[in-house]
Order: structure tokens, then sequence, then C-alpha cells
């Protein structure tokens, strides 16, 4: 069996683009995702901070990734570097993208392989410096607070810079003189020097123009194998109300369509398969134009999810003619009343209208999203949901191309940071009973998928937690959901949380929503009335509080 190492140099000699410097006089950076290269690799924030670390003379940012146990071990293998196969002990720093809660045992695991001091009040000058980023710092870091020496709050471009300057200064000399400057950074939250002005503001880029958050390594060993991922639009304008992308990634920012081409051409020299990301792709204001120019260029593109308001065919033409098999749309919920309430704005009219489409289009599957447990939903909107799904079928099989359609159905886990942050998960039960409801009324040849509600219940232990989350994690033996369900209950994570009624522990930051406009929102969500999407910046709207 290959030793850590020696996986590590195999991932190395089969990928293409990877930056190798020599450590002589640089300050050496383990950007560390915490879990699988197969699925870290295709992830554009490790790719992007990677290239961002390694673009300063005076730093070397290698990469590192956790891989589980396989079938029969005990213990993970230890985690070294890509670049250089070090443990993470021999770097400076040692910095994680934490973009799923779920991932927060693997950096336990991590650390505790390393032999790095879990908690950070027991590291001094011997030890790497730990911080982590990704959204779930962005929309609460207090779980995981005490094993980090620092958080990021925001996006990396814009405290990259700053984050830099301290520890070319700082990183070999004292660490509580180089924490107090750290702390001092707007956007990083020192959890050891609580913020004296209040909480730790958001720090993001106004302008996405001229950002390089693309792939710049590209592996056959990953889930986007062999395809240059590209950021097209960051943030979302349409506030639904369940959904951290549509509040917390606030503005809407677009990058324009000739910036974008220069990339997928200079792509189309190492490979033909192009991605393009972001959390409101379809919104892009000239989509049409850039999915018909790529497809010109040569590109086989394809696009994380489209909007089934706005399908258009030149776009659908473009994803087939790239071989993209799967369209994919967010309906969300399956009744007239509950799109309203969580503000999807998508009547079943257009969504029917989309089915036509991607049915003319030849596509081999149109999957859709929904989630059950929402506020005040009732079991009328679950039937609606069955119903919708069954007339989306009839329509699909109309268009005479073998469409099939998929339907992944998850529980509802409220977030911090949305108007539903201080809600109930519905029961377990009641859960189970809605999927069941769906499974005994679609009808047949429907692919049915759903998330197990225990899965989405530990989710929402893990998002809404405070800094007794960490305690838990460090006593953890395994990941398992019987593990991490025996775990909640021995530490008293499943009953009533102490900040209820009081300020919650996502507080400590600050994301430039205003309390006043989340409370708003969900007493919109129980009227059943909407909000309008995100005016074009030059508007200067003011109404959520973060423009």
């Amino acid at each position: 069996m290959l030793d850590a190492r020696q996986i590590a140099r195999q991932r190395l000699n089969k990928e293409r683009g990877a930056t190798i410097k020599d450590w002589g006089g640089r300050v050496p950076v383990a950007m560390v995702y915490p879990n699988s290269y197969y699925i870290g690799m295709s992830n554009l924030a490790v790719q992007t901070v990677y290239a961002l670390l390694n673009a300063y003379p005076d730093m070397v940012c290698e990469r590192a990734f956790y891989d589980p146990p396989g079938p029969g071990e005990r213990h993970p293998s230890p985690v070294v570097s890509i670049e250089s196969q070090r443990p993470l002990s021999d770097f400076a720093v040692v910095a994680f993208t934490l973009s799923y809660e779920f991932d927060y045992f693997n950096l336990v695991q991590c650390l505790k392989g390393a032999g790095i001091p879990l908690w950070a009040h027991e590291r001094d000058e011997r030890h790497p410096l730990v911080i982590a980023g990704g959204a779930c710092m962005l929309t609460n870091p207090a779980g995981v607070a005490p094993f980090l020496d620092a958080a990021v709050i925001g996006e990396a471009e814009e405290i990259i810079p700053s984050l830099v300057a301290a520890w070319e200064d700082g990183l070999f000399g004292s660490r509580e003189e180089l924490l107090d400057t750290m702390a001092a950074i707007p956007g990083i939250y020192v959890p050891s020097r609580p913020p004296v002005w209040g909480a730790i503001e958001r720090q993001y880029v106004h302008d996405i123009a001229g950002t390089e958050a693309y792939s710049t390594v590209l592996t056959e060993d990953t889930e986007l194998s062999d395809m240059t991922l590209i950021e097209c639009a960051r943030g979302c304008g349409r506030g639904c109300r369940f959904c951290i992308a549509g509040y917390v990634f606030r503005p809407p920012r677009y990058r324009p369509v000739d910036e974008l081409m220069e990339v997928i051409e200079h792509s189309l020299q190492h490979t033909e398969k192009v991605g393009l990301l972001g959390a409101a792709v379809a919104d892009h204001p000239e989509l049409s134009e850039l999915a018909t120019r790529a497809h010109e260029a040569g590109a086989r593109i394809s696009i994380s999810s489209l909007r089934v308001d706005n399908l258009d065919p030149k776009v659908l033409s473009a994803l087939a003619a790239g071989g993209t098999k799967t369209v994919t749309v967010a309906p969300e919920a399956g009744s007239e009343r509950m799109r309203l309430a969580i503000n999807k704005g998508v009547t079943e009219e257009q969504i029917l209208d989309g089915a036509d489409l991607v049915g003319r289009s030849g596509a081999r599957r149109f999957k859709l999203y929904f989630m059950v447990g929402l506020p005040e939903e009732e079991e009328d909107d679950v039937y609606a949901m069955a119903s919708l799904g069954n007339r989306i079928k009839e329509r699909l099989d109309a268009a005479g191309n073998g469409t099939r359609l998929v339907m992944s159905v998850s529980p509802t886990v409220p977030k911090p940071w949305t108007a539903y942050q201080f809600e109930q998960q519905l029961p377990i039960q009641e859960v189970k009973q809605r999927q069941g409801i769906l499974k005994q009324h679609l009808a047949r040849g429907i692919e049915f998928r759903s998330d197990s509600p225990w899965t989405a219940r530990v989710d929402d232990v893990l998002s809404r937690a405070d800094e007794r989350l960490a305690t838990m994690l460090a006593e953890m033996q395994g990941n398992s959901l019987g593990e991490y369900k025996q775990a909640i209950r021995e530490h008293g994570l499943d009953g009533p949380r102490p900040w209820e009624g009081e300020k919650p522990p996502w507080h400590i930051v600050d994301v430039g929503m205003t309390e006043r406009f989340l409370l708003r929102e969900m007493d919109k969500h129980s009227r059943t009335k909407r909000t309008i999407p995100c005016p074009p910046p030059e508007v200067g709207c003011k109404l959520c509080g973060v423009c």
C-alpha cells in the first residue's frame, strides 16, 4: 500500500499547472481542504487562494487534503502537502478552507494527525499559525473558534494583501504581537482578542472585474475532471429567504464577457472543458452571449445551475453541444404559496414552460431541487410538490426525447444570516412522513432522491453552534451519522439553544445585513409577500444594509 508521500507525488505528477517553489527565505503556507483530493481539487476557493498566495515572491503556498480512512483502516493517513510532501507541522501557516460544516470533524483530524495542538491557547511560537476561511467562517465561526488562531471573514482578494504583510513582518517573532497585528486587520477575527468595536465586518470585493478566480491546476483525478472552473458571477440578489448566498454574498457582481472569454481562450490550450460557476450564473446579463462565444471558440461549457424562469434556448443549445447531459434548476417548493413565502418568485407555468424547453433540447436528465420542512409548510404543499413533479414528467415525455426527471428533495436547514435563522427545524418524524408522501404520490419513472432527516439535523447543529461544538468535535472518534447523534445528545446540543432570546453566536461577524431587514423578511414569509431582487449598483439601494 502506498504511503501518504507516495500518493502525493503520484497526484503531483498527474497535474498540470502546479506551482513549485523553493522554501529558502519564504513564508511557507499549507492551503488545506479538509476533505478528499477528489472533491477539493474541484473547489474554486482552493484554486484561487493558492494562486493568490503564490503570486507573492516571499510566499510559498502548497496544497494539502484530508483522505479519510479506507476500508479496514482505523486512522487516516497523515496529511502531507502535494508539492513537497511535507507534514503540516513544517509550515509556518496552516490555512483551512471551510465550505461545508461537515468538514469541521476533518479539520480536527488534520491537526491531531499532524501533532499540532488542537486548542489555540495551547500553541506557541513552535507551532504553525492555524487559520480558516470560507463560507462557514463568514456565517458563523463560533463552533470551531477555539481551534483557530484567526478566522478570515470575507473574500480572499480583499484580505490577503494585509495578511501577507503581517506574516512577512511578524511570523518569526512574537506570536502574541503577531496576533495583535492580525486582530487589527479588517475582516480578521482573532478569538483570543475579542473585537473592541463590535462585530467583525465582512470584507468583499466591490467590483470583481479583474479578479482571477479560475482554475490554475488541472487534474483528471477530481470530481470535475480536467475542467477549467471560472467564476463568472459572485453573490446573488434574488433574496430567497432560506439561502445564505442570497444574503451574505450580496451585492450580486458579474465579470465582463470579454474578460471571461480571455480566460476561456487561454484555458483551451490545456482543456476544452469549461465550468461556469457562481451563485447566480443564470442572472449574468450577458450569459447567452457568453455561452454562444464560448461554444464557437471550441469550449465544452457546463453551468452549475440555471433558473427555470429564464431558460435560454441558446444557452441550452451550447450546453448540449458541449456534452452536458443534465440541466439543473431549483424551484425549491411545490406550491405557489410556498414559492411566494420563500421569495422564489417562480410560477408553475414558468416551471412547466422550462420543462418543455429542456425536453426539446434533448438533455438526458432534468434535475430539480426541492426542500421539505420549510417554515409554515403544510401537507398540502407537499402534495402540490408531487403533483408538480408529475406534470413536469408529462411535459418531458411529450417532447419525445427520453429526458428523465430527477427530483432531489432535502430537509430544510435554517442557516445563520437568513430570514429563517431563528426558526426550528421540523421534527424528524414529520420530515420522514412528508418524504413518504412524495415517494407514494410521484409517478413511476421519476427518480426520487432525498437526504436523511438526521443528516439535516446534524447540519443544523453544526451551522448554528456556539463554542460548545468544539469540545464535541474534539472528543469524537468517528464521523458516522450514529456517532454524531450520540455526541450531540451527550453534549446537550439537541435541546433548546442557550442563545435563544439573546444574541446568537454568529453575531460575532457582521455581514452587512441589518437585523431589522431579516426580521422583516420573516414577516413577509408569513404573509407570502415578495421582496424585489437587488437592483443594479448604480441605483443605490439601501433596503438590506449591505450597499
